[in-house]
């Protein structure tokens, strides 16, 4: 290899005859492998893995360099960088030697070994002027010099390090290679996303403003870019894309940005020039820039040129990128430049004189050209093939470091095709699963690779971070699981499941927020597998737990739970990409009726008292019970408040019929919420009967027809969709809303159906999630429909004559409410539609009905004390109140049972063909007059049944039909004919209400 040079410093040392520093000199040395230059030190490294080093004189008169060699006992050095006062040489074992200044007397340069270097091999070094940055094989980064400007990526308070920091806000990224500049430094991961850090004075960060940064920012406008190398200089920095692209940003006082202006530039800018030439390297000097075209031999340069580095023999700056052909006779040849180098002031190129001279080896300038430790075919291939005996050790060290760590991970298995993993962002992971399948196969026959990958993957499981600065270093969290199917012994699944638990636990609000949107973004089959691991896993640490209830136990039980909690929320917020009956865990729902039955038969809670408490705990996990589960948690938590309930409470409400409101709420302003702890016992003046739930049920059946009722004005109607909702603040000023609440609450505390015509929002709302227009839709369907057309309409002009602005009327006065602060004078537009929307809908559900629905939610609480209410979700909860109106007659038929009547008794024939004859209507009221409500409890009609009992009356023709709403008994008189049967049936179904019938 030859060498090629041109700039500020004489050359004559450097085996080159000096005539015009402008014009570019040669040094035809066929052993030269690295180079460089900085502050008029030039390090050559040759390929016999020897450097030697030119010193400046410090005598002007001499104006010379004097050659030194580089003493580095029994390594081979690989490559070097130079600062302003030291020189870093890497060595090809993996190790960093540096010297701070040159020796004056000896002749050759002794370097001391790095200390705190030696946990994994370094593949990358670069240098700005007082700082260092080091990259490990293992993906770690480290740090250490000056640290000013924050270029260490530590805070200013500590001004300096004399040894090598890890950077730990980088740890989990893939990074594909480091530089340093001036004062800040640059990284680039595997999937081009670039960070920077440290001074910031021009703009060279790229973050679109000049404050220094003392922790690693993404350069955001270079996201999807496909940032493949970066390079920089004092105050400015370039990338190069796969694209052959080039962006510079920073300082452009000299025109080394490019852009034919000496601005600065705050953010990436496409250097136009260069569009379309496919660049294939860059270099940064102090303040010029250098670019490569390997497949025309086209060197292009930019910037400062008054030390004649841009080879063109002038002394001037140049604002654009202009080739250098014209000068430098080989840059007419494809190919021939193998690297190009820019430091300080000075200009250089590594070329060889054989046409087509590869460059796929060290592509990137001041760069090694290796890569961390990242899995691909070949290295697992030799993995497999090597001999069990035979660099053992050596194998032992390579799986450890690949999955001991986390940016290892992250960079292997990336989805390559069509460059998908460049895409990488909080909804698009980049990594190829079924590259992790191939790797499972290949390898899961090897107990050696296994056995070492579990130990190593549980070495990394306890290091990761609780902040991984982006997606990228989130991806082992989504391998790691798929690497658990090489496990085959449940104790390492469910050791390395616990890890991953607590690693993901740990994750910061917003980062595991970024974690669970990768994972719902994945395809369905592998968020089934993830699910159904932990689902698996939850199962056996229950089954664990109930066998010896340690701390560890239940510790191990609630973090495998709140993971799949946090699985079943994240598939909810996606519309069920899975059903829900994946994340059930029957064995606990088979625990509690066991449980439950036992307490009842016993009477002796305190026996169970442990395994209770251990039950109870799990309401905070409700995505594992279905709804039969989460209705057995509800009746525990009733029949638990009976045992603590003080004896003699009395939570008995007499009510008159023609004043079943004013009564309900006179007993409620009187009772203690202690009272509510017992069962309603309800009874209706001047009528007979036992309140075993019949009366119960008929109670809130009138009451809440009563409250809900239009004259009654205490919720506002919707006609449209025939629902209700709280009037706004200020209409009412009594204390209906907080009793609404307690009769809401006491009907879900008695497993009673209140068929409050509410919409799901209030349910949500109580659940404490937010309504959307989804809702809106539901409550007010003509306001939800101009609403979504607002958000549809595709024409400026079309929402400019609405003429809306940021207020709604107010329904209680005429009066006008803003939306938002001065929102009269804020229109509506193209640009803001969707957040006039979001105000409009926050406005009816939240903002006007603020304090109305506080005291709802507040007397709600207080009718239902027991807080397993809050294990179901709004649709349930709604469901369990309201009732049913999914109507199955046919399946009505086929529940009923009897007593002193069969299936094949003449008037059991007659009464279901009467009652198929029935309108809807009038079936609906036989259900009321059977149970006390015209609604199917939660279950629907097929866990509904009833009795048909004979009461063996001897003139039965006389008799109405009447009903034990308590038990569900239909007392059916033997009627002599079908006629008969007809008119006493409808007589009952008509006037049932007003006479009591039921």
């Amino acid at each position: 290899m030859n060498c090629c040079c041109w700039g500020e410093s004489d050359c004559a040392d450097f085996g080159l005859t000096v005539k015009d520093q402008c014009f570019p000199l040669l040094y035809k040395k066929d052993t030269i492998y690295e180079i460089s230059f900085q502050n008029g030190n030039l390090v050559i490294v040759l390929r016999n893995g020897k450097a030697i080093t030119f010193e400046e004189q410090e005598s002007l008169a001499q104006q010379r360099h004097k050659a030194k060699v580089v003493a580095v006992k029994d390594e081979t050095i690989y490559t070097a960088v130079s600062g302003e006062s030291h020189v870093l040489f890497l060595t090809r074992a993996g190790k960093v030697y540096e010297f701070m200044r040159f020796p004056k007397k000896s002749k050759t340069v002794c370097p001391r070994l790095i200390p705190n270097l030696q946990a994994a091999p370094i593949i990358q070094i670069a240098c700005g002027r007082h700082h260092s940055l080091a990259l490990s094989q293992d993906g770690k980064l480290f740090s250490w010099g000056s640290n000013t400007f924050g270029q260490l990526g530590i805070t200013k308070e500590t001004a300096s390090l004399s040894s090598p920091h890890h950077l730990v806000s980088l740890e989990g990224i893939p990074l594909a290679q480091i530089s340093a500049g001036g004062a800040h430094s640059v990284a680039v991961s595997l999937s081009g996303t670039v960070f920077t850090w440290g001074r910031n004075n021009a703009g060279q960060l790229g973050l679109g403003s000049t404050e220094d940064e003392c922790s690693p920012n993404i350069v955001k406008s270079l996201e999807s870019k496909k940032t493949i190398f970066v390079s920089c200089g004092e105050e400015h920095t370039a990338i190069l894309t796969k694209d052959g692209m080039v962006f510079t940003f920073g300082a452009g006082g000299y025109g080394q940005l490019g852009h034919n202006s000496s601005r600065n530039e705050l953010k990436p800018r496409l250097v136009a020039e260069l569009l379309g030439v496919q660049v294939s390297q860059i270099a940064c000097g102090w303040y010029h820039t250098i670019a490569y075209v390997c497949t025309t031999g086209n060197l292009y340069m930019f910037g400062c040129g008054l030390q004649g580095q841009l080879g063109n023999r002038k002394r001037c700056n140049q604002l654009v990128p202009l080739t250098t052909k014209k000068y430098i006779r080989f840059c007419k040849v494809p190919n021939l430049i193998k690297r190009i180098h820019a430091g300080g002031n000075q200009s250089m190129i590594i070329y060889s004189e054989v046409e087509n001279c590869s460059i796929s080896e060290g592509q990137f300038a001041n760069s090694t050209g290796k890569r961390i430790a990242i899995l691909n075919d070949t290295t697992v291939q030799k993995w497999i093939t090597s001999p069990c005996d035979k660099k053992k050790n050596k194998r032992k060290r390579e799986i450890d470091i690949t999955f001991s760590s986390a940016s290892c991970l992250n960079g292997s298995f990336l989805e390559t095709s069509n460059d998908q993993h460049f895409k990488t962002s909080p909804v698009e992971l980049g990594v190829d699963m079924s590259a992790v399948n191939r790797f499972i196969g290949k390898v899961k026959q090897c107990p050696y690779i296994l056995n070492q990958v579990k130990k190593s993957v549980k070495k990394m499981l306890e290091s990761l971070t609780d902040s991984p600065i982006c997606a990228e270093a989130l991806r082992v969290y989504l391998i790691v699981p798929e690497l658990l199917r090489l496990l085959n012994e449940e104790y390492d699944i469910s050791l390395l499941t616990d890890l991953l638990s607590n690693a993901i636990l740990q994750l910061k609000k917003d980062k595991r927020k970024m974690f669970v949107s990768l994972l719902i973004a994945f395809p369905t089959s592998y968020f089934m597998m993830f699910v159904n691991l932990y689902q698996r896993v939850s199962k056996q640490c229950f089954e664990k737990t109930v066998d010896e209830c340690s701390e560890n136990n239940v510790n191990q039980l609630k973090m495998t739970l709140q993971i799949l909690q946090i699985l079943y929320q994240a598939n909810l917020d996606a519309g069920l990409k899975i059903q829900e009956q994946n994340f059930y865990v029957p064995e606990v729902t088979l625990a509690f009726k066991d449980l439950r039955d036992r307490c009842l038969q016993l009477r002796n809670w305190e026996e169970f008292k442990n395994p209770m408490l251990l039950l109870l705990s799990l309401k905070d996990f409700p995505c594992i019970f279905d709804m039969e589960g989460k209705l057995e948690m509800f009746e525990l938590g009733n029949a638990i408040a009976l045992q603590k309930m003080i004896p003699g409470m009395d939570n008995s409400l007499p009510v008159r019929r023609e004043n079943i409101l004013q009564d309900a709420f006179h007993f409620l302003r009187r009772s203690s919420p202690n009272n509510f702890q017992a069962p309603l016992q309800v009874s209706f003046s001047r009528e007979q009967g036992i309140d075993q739930g019949g009366l119960s049920q008929e109670f809130f059946t009138l009451v809440t027809k009563e409250l809900c009722a239009p004259e009654a004005n205490i919720f506002k109607h919707y006609e449209d969709s025939r629902l209700i909702w709280f009037h706004e603040d200020g209409y009412r000023t009594g204390d209906e809303y907080h009793l609404a609440g307690e009769i809401c609450g006491l009907a879900l505390y008695n497993r009673c159906v209140a068929d409050f015509h509410f919409p799901l929002a209030l349910y949500k709302k109580l659940l404490n999630i937010r309504p959307a227009l989804e809702d809106m839709h539901e409550l007010s369907p003509t306001e939800g429909r101009c609403l979504q057309g607002l958000l549809d309409e595709d024409y400026d002009d079309v929402i400019d004559r609405l003429m809306l602005d940021f207020t709604k009327l107010s329904t209680n006065d005429g009066s006008v409410a803003e939306l938002i602060p001065d929102g009269e004078a804020t229109p509506v537009t193209r640009h803001n539609r969707k957040q006039y929307v979001d105000a409009y809908v926050d406005y009816v559900f939240n903002s006007s009905v603020k304090k109305n629905f506080e005291d709802f939610a507040y007397g709600f609480k207080k009718g239902c004390s027991n807080v397993m209410w809050a294990m179901f979700v709004p649709v349930e909860l709604m469901a369990i109140i309201h009732g049913n109106t999914v109507y199955d007659w046919e399946q009505l038929e086929k529940n009923a049972k009897y007593i002193g009547y069969d299936v094949s008794s003449e008037v059991i024939k007659n009464f279901w063909t009467v009652f198929h004859d029935l309108s809807e209507e009038m079936k609906k009221r036989f259900l009321a007059f059977l149970t006390g409500s015209d609604r199917i409890p939660v279950g629907g009609m097929e866990k509904f049944t009833f009795t048909i009992c004979n009461q063996g009356f001897l003139y039965s023709d006389l008799f109405y039909p009447s009903a034990n709403t308590c038990a569900r008994i239909l007392y059916l008189p033997c009627y002599s004919s079908i006629e008969a049967l007809r008119i006493r049936l409808q007589h009952a179904l008509q006037f049932f209400e007003e006479f009591g019938l039921a």
